[in-house]
């Protein structure tokens, strides 16, 4: 591929504890970023290293130019440690690896960057950890499309580059709750989807739990649509005209008829359904209004602990293309 030297690319490599060789790694993307473009930089996100990594890194920024370590000052889910990646870089083109991804596709990505503002990884041997994981997540890959309006592509992963426009569109974001897939979906830029395969040893892609997996899919829906909120208010119109109806019914049966039976069973299952559908609308109000108490808060998603460079930080230090 031919130098591009006019072209400055970041590449963000976001660590935590599954990852494999990441000092390794690190050291391999920069020398591929150094063979293929005259400005480049590497910025490694700390959202787990071991301390035998963290020190054998240090040992490396001694020696390779244009890495910088930032250190989160806790764990954090990967959207947020992709956020403090994006936001720290500098570079006409951002790509965004994630643990294991194939650092020799960058030159790819950025290539179709060029000609699409947003590239989407898609890894073809992309495999869950349970089955039902991956029955879910076909479930929430549907429901996105259709009701939410985001269609994220299937089996996409956190290996995704963007041009310096697209980037700042997604940090100027003022929300707390961020994903960077269905918001980078939502900014409204050209995208195109890249097909790749992931390495034996990054299966199965996220170690999350179901239960984490959960709690993310309510908060994808929550941040970003009001369409649960729609679905109890037609919920309560209906049970709000089944009440009236049953009420007409009472009375017509009452006028009608002398021995009326209690009715016990009848009358237990409309309460039983009024209020299930009660508290269907106080569980889905709640948690909106969780959503809306992080919002007005206002704290930072992330605190950066500690940041690390290399002796030459970036290969051109004059340059400076960060907009607001």
């Amino acid at each position: 591929m031919t130098r591009l030297a006019n072209t400055f690319v970041t590449a963000i490599y976001v660590v935590d504890q599954y990852a494999h060789h990441p000092v390794e790694k690190t050291v391999k993307l920069a020398s591929i970023l150094k063979e293929h473009y005259a400005n480049y930089e590497v910025i490694v996100i700390d959202n787990g290293l071991s301390v035998d990594d963290l020190s054998r890194l240090r040992q490396v920024l001694q020696t390779v130019p244009c890495i910088r370590v930032i250190r989160l000052s806790k764990n954090h889910d990967t959207d947020t440690a992709v956020f403090a990646g994006i936001e720290a870089s500098i570079g006409d083109y951002v790509c965004v690896l994630y643990d294991n991804d194939p650092e020799h596709l960058v030159p790819e990505f950025v290539s179709l960057a060029t000609q699409s503002d947003i590239i989407f990884g898609v890894a073809t041997n992309l495999n869950r950890q349970t089955k039902g994981e991956q029955l879910g997540a076909s479930i929430f890959y549907w429901y996105s499309k259709k009701y939410l309006g985001i269609n994220v592509p299937k089996n996409s992963t956190y290996y995704i580059c963007m041009n310096r426009s697209a980037a700042n569109a997604l940090t100027r974001s003022g929300r707390s709750m961020r994903h960077v897939r269905h918001m980078a979906l939502r900014v409204g830029f050209t995208s195109t989807v890249y097909e790749y395969e992931l390495p034996k040893d990054a299966q199965p892609y996220s170690h999350a739990r179901a239960v984490t997996l959960l709690s993310r899919a309510v908060d994808l829906t929550a941040n970003y649509s009001s369409h649960p909120l729609q679905m109890l208010s037609y919920f309560g119109i209906i049970a709000g005209i089944l009440n009236i109806l049953y009420a007409v019914y009472v009375l017509i049966v009452n006028f009608s008829r002398d021995d009326v039976a209690k009715g016990w069973t009848t009358l237990s299952l409309q309460s039983s359904l009024m209020f299930f559908i009660l508290f269907m609308i106080l569980a889905v109000l709640s948690e909106y209004i969780g959503k809306i108490l992080s919002e007005t808060q206002q704290e930072p998603p992330y605190h950066i602990m500690q940041e690390l460079s290399s002796t030459i930080s970036i290969a051109d230090e004059t340059r400076r293309n960060v907009t607001k």
